[in-house]
């Protein structure tokens, strides 16, 4: 097929956003829908090549897998070679091993069904995953082995229902996407079912220009639509957020954007005359690369600090373009020419290049090789396994719930007889632990995973919270409870914040004091590991020494949106959990002497927020119950 600059200059206009939104330098907050935009250039760029090849009958499987071998794989050994020695060097035991699970399953071709499955509330923090971007490769890759085959078989025997074929898959795919933005959110975000639309309006868009169909065919009208279409596909990168369902019915919007800058060729367009600017098109082309190397190079910034400002972020992006150059220059472009390697060194590089690194991820993902580690190092890492001394009243009870369970699961006893209510998420089940020891049998809780105490809220990626909170409320305007105290991770859902006001108004029906409890600090990625790269241990002399938490800032201005709704009602307090760790910004404390062994430390968290116990009876001396 005839290349196109502007095409290039498209694939410019994907990555860049991508990056500046996964390197936080805001203004693109819809960045991530880059990855649609390479969808459908994907889907125009397969399918033009794909019925070129089999209308001329030169159309061969094993030469089409060879330059897509070619196109992907070198560059992308070179640099998960690099990033695995890294993650060797920097990653504790719990990431390493998944980072090596995570290279198997990109080895398999199923790094987006490992991601998805691997996706949830207690997952790993998304931005120390280096190879998470690998997800859409994996999806490009499934869309490889059955759509050239969906392709021949049509153009072989049916070619006249070509289009009826491509537009069936792609109402099919949109459907089921838009069902599952709602019920099942982290598959449709992964997987290829949900995504194969997006490849086909770019399979849509060849079809078109295939068959010479014109579209608007006066030149001003033509201008002005492709003009339109890049302001259209801007303004979405700008304005969509984290907080659209996605992929759904909306993004639709950005993905017709790019199917008509596509179509419309426009030469005299000022949408074509920005896509095939020099700097355009050179981005264009070591895009492949660029998206390769952002990723990990981010990953391990935040692995060596978990606080980095904009300029070291943008450095790091102008890191990724001298790589993404060298990577394209001399790793791309002599695996793509069959006169600088042959078919077989190709494919012998690649099979030897796949299983060491299978065999790595097969290694590393056992047991995140914690031989790498110091006995006092591998004791301060155990507590990623963390669960706290059992032994008190409740503790059997089940009153905490998993994403997938409802409000029946509950124990009976959780609610029925104390005179304090524990309402909220994980963070108040870890809370639970010191508000027992300190209540006892006074204290009733009824916690779930992800669900912030919020009434007539609904949470995307837990269908069963506002049933559960509904349950909850319900229950509490019947119960005759002395205190009802209020914690969870807010800042997860910065979003939903303001049902806060009409949580606490439900509440004023019930004649109880209300406790708000407000974030925990937050270390990334996690405590254990944030002390290890601090260079501290369980021990007191590391007790004495006081750090600056990540997220501080964050954390601080949704507690003051939480203390100024509190202030609102008299009969409601606000809790600074910050301030119970914390004597000032850089001043937080980390380490703790263990509640039931004498002379052992502890630290405060046993992942990136959530309490040990010690934690929770530290932040347990400051809420006022007083019950008697």
């Amino acid at each position: 097929m005839k290349y196109r600059k502007d095409i290039d200059g498209l694939r410019a206009v994907a990555v860049l956003p991508v990056l500046i939104f996964h390197a936080k330098l805001g203004f693109f907050h819809g960045g991530f829908l880059g990855v649609d935009v390479f969808f459908v250039i994907s889907g125009f760029l397969i399918t033009s090549i794909l019925i070129e090849e089999i209308s001329q009958k030169t159309f061969s499987f094993a030469n089409f897998y060879e330059r897509r071998v070619r196109r992907l794989l070198p560059a992308l050994i070179f640099m998960t070679a690099a990033t695995s020695v890294l993650a060797y060097q920097l990653m504790i035991t719990v990431d390493l091993k998944g980072y090596g699970n995570s290279l198997v399953a990109m080895s398999l071709f199923s790094s987006n069904i490992f991601f998805w499955l691997d996706s949830g509330y207690f997952d790993r923090v998304a931005d120390l995953k280096p190879m998470l971007h690998t997800w859409s490769l994996a999806v490009e890759e499934q869309y490889y082995f059955f759509f050239p085959l969906v392709l021949l078989i049509v153009l072989r025997w049916v070619p006249k229902l070509l289009t009826l074929t491509v537009l069936t898959i792609l109402v099919i795919s949109l459907g089921l996407a838009s069902w599952a933005a709602v019920n099942a959110p982290d598959a449709n975000f992964y997987l290829l079912p949900t995504r194969a639309w997006e490849l086909m309006f770019g399979s849509l868009a060849s079809i078109l220009i295939f068959n010479n169909v014109q579209i608007l065919e006066r030149l001003s009208t033509a201008n002005a639509f492709k003009n339109g279409a890049l302001i259209v596909l801007f303004i979405c990168l700008v304005w969509f957020d984290e907080s659209i369902p996605h992929p759904s019915m909306l993004t639709l919007i950005p993905v017709l954007a790019t199917l008509v800058l596509i179509v419309i060729p426009a030469p005299d367009s000022l949408a074509h005359k920005l896509l095939t600017l020099r700097p355009m098109v050179f981005t264009g082309l070591i895009s492949y690369s660029l998206y390769l190397w952002h990723q990990p190079l981010l990953v391990f910034n935040r692995y060596m600090s978990a606080k980095s400002d904009a300029s070291v972020r943008i450095a790091i992006l102008l890191a990724a373009f001298a790589l993404a150059f060298v990577s394209w220059r001399y790793i791309e472009k002599p695996f793509r020419h069959r006169n600088v390697t042959t078919r077989k060194q190709v494919y012998s590089f690649c099979a030897v290049s796949f299983a060491a690194i299978i065999g790595f991820g097969l290694y590393a993902g056992q047991d995140g090789l914690p031989s790498r580690y110091t006995q006092e190092q591998q004791a301060l890492l155990s507590y990623l396994q963390y669960n706290a001394p059992a032994g008190q009243p409740q503790d059997n009870a089940h009153c905490f719930l998993d994403e997938d369970e409802t409000h029946k699961a509950l124990s009976a006893s959780c609610f029925d007889s104390g005179s304090v209510l524990l309402w909220g998420d994980s963070h108040a089940n870890a809370l639970a632990k010191g508000l027992r020891y300190k209540l006892g049998e006074k204290l009733n809780e009824t916690t779930s995973s992800a669900c912030l105490p919020l009434v007539d809220t609904h949470f995307p990626h837990r269908k069963h919270c506002q049933t559960t909170n509904d349950f909850v409320i319900e229950h509490i305007q019947q119960a005759n409870y002395d205190t009802i105290v209020l914690h969870g991770n807010w800042i997860s859902h910065p979003d939903k914040i303001d049902a806060f006001n009409e949580t606490l108004a439900a509440l004023q029906t019930v004649n109880a004091r209300i406790i708000v409890v407000g974030g925990v600090p937050h270390y990334l990625p996690d405590l254990p590991s944030f002390l290890l790269t601090k260079r501290l241990l369980l021990d007191a002399d590391s007790a004495l020494v006081k750090v600056e938490p990540t997220l501080f800032a964050e954390i601080e201005a949704i507690d003051t949106k939480l203390m100024a709704a509190s202030e609102q009602f008299d009969n409601v307090t606000f809790v600074s959990a910050l301030a119970s760790f914390c004597a000032s910004r850089e001043q937080c404390q980390v380490i703790l002497p263990s509640a039931t062994e004498a002379g052992q430390w502890v630290p405060a968290a046993w992942d990136y927020g959530h309490v040990t116990l010690e934690g929770a009876l530290l932040l347990s001396d400051q809420i006022p119950t007083n019950t008697n």
